[in-house]
């Protein structure tokens, strides 16, 4: 479940130029940077692993309706003394559409990149496909205004 709400507010490695970066406010306000890194500390390995949302924009796309594209990054990371044993980044990405009167998210997209031996891959289809589920977002007019 975690790892859905991280994939449902990820997205698009170049984000369309007339988005608004609404990441700070969703980390300062929401808890969805606490889920992803509660999702890495359960799935991530190593002793300095670390979960954390990148990217989060919102471009109209009409009246009501808006393109939300988002990045998650997974770090898996594990130190030695001063010896870095490993250091590999795994990004979640999707894109979705928000509807503000609703407040419903429907995930339109979500791949995971960088991904060793395609583990992250994985989970996100264990936990059972995001792509087409629909997410409430509370009081998601907040980051729209």
């Amino acid at each position: 479940m975690i790892i859905m709400a991280a994939a449902l507010l990820a997205a698009g490695l170049t984000p369309p130029s007339h988005a608004a970066d609404i990441r700070d406010r969703v980390v300062k306000e929401t808890i969805l940077d606490e889920q992803i890194a509660l999702f890495c500390k359960m799935k991530c390995v190593g002793n300095q692993s670390e979960g954390t949302l990148k990217t989060l924009t919102l471009d109209p796309i009409d009246k009501n309706n808006y393109a939300v594209f988002g990045i998650a990054a997974l770090r898996n990371r594990h130190v030695l003394s001063e010896y870095t044993v490993y250091d590999h980044t795994v990004y979640v990405s999707s894109h979705g559409t928000l509807d503000s009167r609703t407040c419903k998210l429907k995930v339109n997209d979500a791949k995971v990149d960088n991904d060793y031996n395609g583990i992250f891959t994985s989970l996100l289809r264990s936990e059972s496909d995001v792509i087409g589920k629909i997410f409430t977002v509370p009081d998601c007019r907040k980051f729209i205004e």
